[in-house]
């Protein structure tokens, strides 16, 4: 779980990156374009570090 945690962190920061590169102050469409990718980074980032966390703080079961 941690690792699907931390590529979707990483996903979430290369789609906002991405997001930050892309825009432009005159072009309608890299905006937009622009805007889908901060969405996409936010869901992903936000679902990452979510699943990060729950996984530090829920104790792992042990099989006896």
């Amino acid at each position: 779980m941690r690792l699907l945690g931390t590529i979707l962190l990483a996903i979430g920061f290369i789609a906002l990156a991405a997001a930050v590169l892309i825009t432009d102050p005159t072009a309608l469409d890299a905006n937009i374009g622009a805007g889908i990718l901060q969405m996409a980074g936010f869901v992903a980032g936000g679902a990452g570090l979510a699943v990060l966390l729950i996984t530090l703080l829920v104790p792992k079961r042990t099989s006896r």
